[in-house]
């Protein structure tokens, strides 16, 4: 009677198909085969022609999905169509193309079918649910177990596959960020795109100007430039992008932010930002920026270091721009009152026809208000610092010029030569000694050594070994004092030549030099200055060996 009333209920069948690129399936040869879409169809429709019980409704397939994620489209779509009634079994070509989680592939044949009244064929496995009691057949669990292991595996080797590829400085993400390009020779390696690139130093060139972000995005777009999107989609590169969506994307302040902080450009490839939790969890967790894997010099930069460094100080440091201004004012975020440490906001103040511009000090103001209301003359302000900064260049560029002459007039530069050549024995000498020392005690060991003997000679080889690390540290700042003295080629000094005779402040001189203003009073400012070590200690060089090099 079970036989007959079997046969006399027709089954709607979904055949379901499914072919992954993460799970190996594509790469191994006889099984990519096998496992192909046309491969799975063929041998489940020959199944099918001898099952007078069973009609195909409809095929399902997800082409490129893992089996760990059941959040595929085409396997939703059967669902919707099992609960709508237009399906009531599925068949697939065996439990591997179903899925390899085993807790959810379990979950849908041992629950979730049999509640929806849904008939389950796995053909190659020789599994019908029909025929038996769920759970009965232990051999449903353990291939899906083994399938879920062959995933989870899969998934090791290729993290640590990804991982050496990212320490090695090799570009694995699917698409090149704006300026560059994959190398045709080789998809792990980034070339300049020249057209895109000059956009990209374009944008730098235009925040070193003092340009807002914001007035950058405006001045692509108003000059036509094609955003990054629009731009790889123009060269034939197929691109979705989360950030910008609509039929024609323009440059956002976000797009412009990405470039600015993006260190692709001076060379330096940062990957492994994110990762998930296991190759069943999906969701992103985000790294600290110490745990990225970061390999400098791994393709061409450009943009120079030093100029992206003083973006990223321009950008901790810009302020609210005015209404109506795309520049940001030279000083901004750069003025504290030399009294309590507050900030000084700039302050705009109508008088008789006439507008006055103010830095107040807006420490008086807090709850906990240690300062007075004072101001300081933003005109006046401008014309004091650019007065120091004249004063400050025209000092380090002399006292560069000294330097070098001391430097080549004395000797020096041959005398640091030798004091590397010297530390270098040193640490040769270090080295043997430390073999030495262990030596001893294998030759106490031996008996060649008394017990006296060893612990005598171990004592005199800890002092020489102490000995020879005191010299190689004297020797050290020996050889860093004379190279102090050597300023041509510093990228900082021949960066500060370009200012030499400046006659006005803009944001870009302010952001490179200066690191703090502090308004002492009415009349009184200090300037403390990015250099200001460098010079100090080149300012010490020409003063201790001026006199030896006359």
């Amino acid at each position: 009677m079970g036989a007959l009333k079997s046969i006399s209920k027709t089954y709607h069948a979904a055949v379901y198909l499914r072919l992954s690129r993460e799970d190996g399936d594509v790469a191994e040869g006889g099984r990519a085969f096998s496992n192909s879409i046309s491969n799975q169809k063929e041998l489940v429709m020959d199944y099918l022609e001898s099952r007078a019980d069973i009609q195909v409704y409809s095929v399902y397939t997800d082409d490129g999905w893992s089996g760990v994620d059941f959040e595929r489209p085409e396997f939703q779509r059967m669902l919707d169509d099992i609960r709508e009634g237009l399906v009531d079994c599925v068949v697939v070509k065996d439990l591997s193309r179903f899925g390899r989680n085993y807790i959810e592939s379990g979950r849908y044949i041992e629950k979730i079918f049999p509640m929806l009244g849904v008939r389950f064929i796995a053909v190659n496995d020789g599994y019908d649910s029909l025929d038996g009691q769920y759970g009965d057949d232990m051999v449903v669990p353990f291939k899906n177990l083994i399938n879920d292991a062959y995933c989870r595996d899969i998934s090791v080797k290729i993290r640590s596959h990804m991982e050496v590829k990212r320490k090695n400085g090799e570009y694995i993400g699917a698409f090149a960020a704006y300026g560059y390009l994959k190398d045709p020779e080789d998809k792990n390696h980034l070339v300049v795109d020249e057209y895109a690139a000059e956009v990209v130093r374009d944008i730098f060139a235009m925040k070193l100007a003092g340009c807002n972000v914001k007035a950058i995005a405006d001045r692509l777009n108003r000059d036509g430039i094609l955003s990054p999107l629009q731009y790889k989609r123009s060269i034939g590169i197929r691109m979705e992008s989360p950030f910008q969506k609509g039929a024609e994307p323009k440059w956002s302040y976000n797009a412009v932010l990405r470039i600015l902080k993006n260190e692709v450009y001076v060379g330096t490839v940062a990957q492994g930002k994110c990762t998930t939790p296991n190759y069943k969890v999906k969701k992103r967790v985000y790294k600290d920026k110490d745990e990225w894997i970061r390999v400098e010099d791994a393709h061409e930069a450009v943009v120079g270091r030093g100029e992206f460094d003083l973006v990223q100080v321009l950008l901790a440091r810009d302020t609210r721009t005015a209404p109506e201004r795309e520049k940001v004012f030279p000083l901004a975020g750069m003025v504290f009152c030399g009294g309590c440490g507050a900030p000084m906001v700039r302050k705009t103040v109508p008088s008789g026809g006439k507008r006055y511009v103010y830095y107040v000090c807006s420490g008086h103001k807090s709850d906990r208000a240690s300062c007075s209301s004072h101001s300081f003359s933003a005109k006046k302000l401008e014309e004091s610092v650019l007065a120091l900064v004249q004063t400050f260049i025209g000092k380090v560029l002399a006292l560069s010029e000294a330097a070098d002459i001391v430097s080549r007039t004395s000797g020096m530069e041959l005398g640091a030569g030798k004091i590397e050549s010297r530390i270098g024995k040193l640490r040769e000498e270090a080295e043997n000694c430390g073999r030495r020392r262990k030596n001893l005690y294998e030759d106490f060991k031996d008996g060649i050594l008394t017990k006296e003997e060893y612990a005598m000679l171990r004592e005199q080889y800890q002092e020489q070994a102490a000995g020879i690390e005191a010299s190689i540290v004297s020797l050290e700042k020996e050889r860093d004092g004379i190279l102090a003295g050597r300023t041509a080629g510093l990228e900082w000094v021949e960066s500060l030549k370009r200012y030499e005779g400046v006659e006005r402040l803009d944001r870009g001189l302010a952001a490179f030099l200066i690191d703090r203003i502090a308004v002492m009073g009415p009349e009184a400012l200090e300037v403390a200055y990015r250099f200001g070590k460098e010079a100090e200690e080149m300012e010490r060089f020409v003063l201790e060996h001026g006199k030896e090099a006359v």
